[in-house]
């Protein structure tokens, strides 16, 4: 049983999906100020691509394994789909704010699903006999 890579595994994504988060939520505001304009190439939407794509990645790699072989809860899974859905209507093109929140909210539930992943893999470890 491996439970300090996938321990490491959900803090790297808890972190990654909490960049996403402040990216989402900063970029607007930051290129709102007419001196910082040049940074606009944040709003890329292949960087928007890839953290999307990395939180896949990392569900994959640190939800689903823990699941199956360590704790068996599935409330983890389910707040990162709950997140992706979010983050997936957030794609929708109805406004900027309904991007930025949409976005903000899901990657929120994504972190706090790595969490609570985190949460039950050291209780678990903890209390293994």
């Amino acid at each position: 049983m491996k439970t300090n890579n996938n321990n490491t595994i959900d803090l790297i994504a808890l972190s990654s999906s909490l960049i996403c988060a402040v990216h989402c939520a900063a970029i607007p505001v930051v290129l709102s100020f007419s001196s910082l304009s040049s940074l606009h190439f944040l709003e890329n939407p292949y960087i928007e691509l890839t953290f999307i794509s990395l939180g896949l990645v990392f569900v994959i790699t640190s939800l689903w394994p823990s699941y199956k072989k360590v704790h068996f809860q599935v409330k983890p899974l389910l707040y990162a789909g709950l997140g992706f859905v979010f983050i997936a209507l957030g794609r929708l093109d109805f406004t900027e704010l309904w991007e930025v929140v949409n976005t903000v909210i899901g990657a929120s539930i994504v972190a706090f699903a790595h969490y609570l992943n985190w949460k039950l893999m050291k209780c678990k470890k903890n209390h293994t006999h």
